[in-house]
C-alpha cells in the first residue's frame, strides 16, 4: 500500500483510539490499594501532569450524537467520560451497565433517548425505560435504560460507603458542567449526606479550570480522581462551587441500591477499593 493511502488509515486510527501525543499519559496505577488520606497526594501527582501545559478543558473537541465524537485534545482524554450521556444538559450518569443516576429536581422524561459515547467516540443509545425518584431523601433520581450498555461504556464505582471521609477535604474534584466541561474545584467538606466544594486557590489551579455552577448544570457529575480512575461522588444541586448528594454516604448508597433492584436488572452498585477504608 502506498504511503498516501496508509497515512489517512493511520490518521482514522489515532481518532478512534483516542489517542493523542500531545497529551500528557495519565501516570501508571499506584503499587497497592491507596488509603482515603492518601487519595489527595496521589491525585495531586496525576494533575500537575496532565495539566502540565493545559489550554482546554472540553471534554470533546467536537459533539454530535449522529457521528463519532472526537474526545477533547486536553487532560480530559486520559479520563474515561463514557459513562455520562451528554446530549441533553440533564445528565445522565452510568452506575451499572443499565442504570443512571439524576438530579431528581431536574431529570430525564420517562421515555426520552439518552445518547452515551464509547471509548471511540461513537454513539451508543439507549431509552429510559423506568425511573425512581429518591425525593424525599435527597435530590436523586435512578433510572433503568431499556438494554445495557456495551463494556466500552464504563459504568462509575463509587467510594465504599461510610460517614467517615472528612479527609477528603481539600481533595481536588473533576466537576462537570452543562457544556460538557471539565473543570477542578476542591471539596470543602463531607457532611451528613452531603457534599460542598470550593474553589482552589490560583496558585493550585488555573481561574481558567473553575467556575460558578449556574442553572442548567444541575445533575451533572463530580469524581475523585483515584488511582487513575474517576471515582463518582456527586451530581449537582445548588450553583456556586457546587454541591450536591454524597452518593458514597451510607443511607443514600443503601437508597440507590434499593432503587436499583426495584427497577430490576440484577445489578448493584459496585465501589472502589480503599485500604482501611473509613
Amino acid at each position: 500500500m502506498t504511503l498516501h493511502r496508509i497515512l489517512p488509515l493511520l490518521a482514522t486510527a489515532a481518532f478512534l483510539c483516542g489517542c493523542s501525543s500531545d497529551v500528557p499519559p495519565m501516570p501508571p496505577a499506584p503499587s497497592s490499594v491507596l488509603t482515603v488520606a492518601a487519595i489527595r497526594g496521589d491525585s495531586d501527582r496525576r494533575f500537575a501532569v496532565l495539566l502540565e501545559g493545559a489550554s482546554g478543558n472540553d471534554i470533546f473537541a467536537s459533539y454530535a450524537t449522529d457521528r463519532p465524537s472526537p474526545w477533547g485534545r486536553n487532560f480530559t482524554r486520559r479520563m474515561n467520560f463514557t459513562g455520562v450521556a451528554w446530549d441533553d444538559s440533564r445528565t445522565a450518569t452510568l452506575v451499572s451497565p443499565e442504570h443512571v443516576v439524576m438530579a431528581a429536581h431536574y431529570q430525564r422524561p420517562l421515555g426520552s433517548t439518552l445518547v452515551f459515547h464509547d471509548r471511540r467516540g461513537r454513539p451508543q443509545r439507549r431509552v429510559l425505560a423506568a425511573v425512581e425518584s429518591l425525593a424525599g431523601i435527597a435530590d436523586i433520581a435512578v433510572g433503568r435504560l431499556d438494554a445495557p450498555l456495551p463494556d466500552a461504556v464504563r459504568p462509575y464505582r463509587l467510594l465504599p460507603p461510610s460517614g467517615g471521609y472528612g479527609a477528603l477535604a481539600g481533595c481536588l474534584a473533576v466537576v462537570t458542567d452543562q457544556h460538557r466541561k471539565a473543570f477542578l474545584h476542591e471539596i470543602g467538606g463531607v457532611s451528613g449526606n452531603g457534599v460542598h466544594f470550593r474553589h482552589p486557590a490560583a496558585s493550585r489551579v488555573s481561574p481558567h479550570l473553575t467556575k460558578n455552577l449556574v442553572s442548567g448544570d444541575s445533575g451533572n457529575p463530580s469524581f475523585l480522581l483515584v488511582g487513575g480512575e474517576l471515582v463518582l461522588v456527586e451530581t449537582h444541586t445548588t450553583g456556586g462551587p457546587g454541591a450536591g448528594p454524597f452518593l458514597s454516604s451510607p443511607p443514600l448508597f443503601s437508597a440507590i441500591n434499593g432503587a436499583m433492584a426495584k427497577l430490576g436488572g440484577g445489578h448493584s452498585l459496585r465501589t472502589v477499593p480503599l485500604a482501611g477504608a473509613p
